[in-house]
């Protein structure tokens, strides 16, 4: 019989405290909020051993890439044209299959990304070469310091073991007046539709909240981010991907899901707008900052 792999407690991220509040329990440890500080995390969780070897033997098929990487080329590409005035040198962690930097390499940029999972590694390598990605976490890499013009990381943030020192190395590679790009899941609209689901009788929502290591908001993001001694902190609605990419909804068709999502982003744009982006609801949310 297969043993249980054991569970560590963990203090937050933010302000190291272990005074937490649980918000809902699941089978690979409680997420909770930190009472001193408002970051969400994972506690008790997989040791960091067993997390990085999780991620290391992710596999996908290769149809689920595919449609993964077409549902985000709209974004990407917006992405891209917001980042023209600092092309140079770019680093995407946890490149997954090296689309975005494919479609950065098409438009002047020189390149580069790090990725955990084996599966993505060699799919990115094919799709960018040998030399341009990275086999695990950032630290590894080695990068010099003051290296890239740019840095992104698209919904990885919430995944990373340390999240606080993952953003200090990306300070000391980035050049000066560098520009860091984080799109990450928004906790406040996750923990909204997990406490709608139990009103969810027709089942219509498969999976209504995500969450891995950390959970986001706009508040605790940008304290995380200034704690890093990152400026010029920008914290806005991401814009939705294409279609059902994680096959998150049932009964509804292509043609319905779309105005879905369309008709409530732009309810969550006009919400951040009446309140100066005090109150941000979309899925995600899209960050820039600045290394000083």
């Amino acid at each position: 019989m297969k043993s249980l792999p054991e569970l560590a407690e963990v203090p937050c991220n933010l302000c190291s405290a272990k005074e937490e509040e649980i918000i809902f329990k699941t089978d690979r440890g409680n997420i909770v909020k930190c009472i001193k500080c408002g970051l969400f995390y994972r506690t008790p969780r997989l040791s960091d051993r067993d997390e990085i070897h999780r991620y290391q033997k992710l596999v996908h098929e290769d149809s689920f890439c595919e449609i993964q990487d077409r549902t985000k080329k709209k974004l990407f590409l917006s992405t891209l044209k917001k980042l023209e005035p600092h092309k140079g040198r770019i680093l995407d962690i946890g490149c997954a299959t090296g689309y975005f930097l494919a479609l950065a390499r098409e438009r002047g940029w020189e390149p580069r990304g790090t990725e955990v999972s084996e599966f993505f590694l060699r799919k990115a390598r094919e799709n960018l070469g040998e030399k341009s990605v990275s086999g695990g976490p950032l630290r590894m890499a080695e990068f010099p310091s003051d290296f890239f013009d740019a840095v992104t990381l698209w919904d990885v943030l919430d995944h990373l073991l340390d999240p606080l020192g993952e953003l200090r190395e990306i300070k000391r590679i980035l050049k000066k007046k560098g520009i860091l790009l984080i799109r990450v899941r928004n906790m406040t609209f996750h923990l909204l539709v997990h406490r709608l689901i139990k009103k969810n009788f027709l089942g219509i929502i498969k999976k209504p909240a995500i969450f891995h290591l950390y959970g986001f908001n706009r508040k605790n993001i940008k304290v995380l981010l200034e704690k890093a001694d990152f400026f010029e902190i920008k914290v806005s609605n991401s814009m939705l991907t294409a279609g059902d990419p994680y096959s998150q909804i049932r009964l509804l068709g292509a043609s319905n899901i779309s105005f879905m999502k369309k008709t409530y982003y732009a309810f969550s744009e006009l919400l951040s707008f009446l309140s100066s982006k005090r109150i941000l609801i979309s899925p995600s949310l899209v960050i820039y900052a600045e290394k000083e």
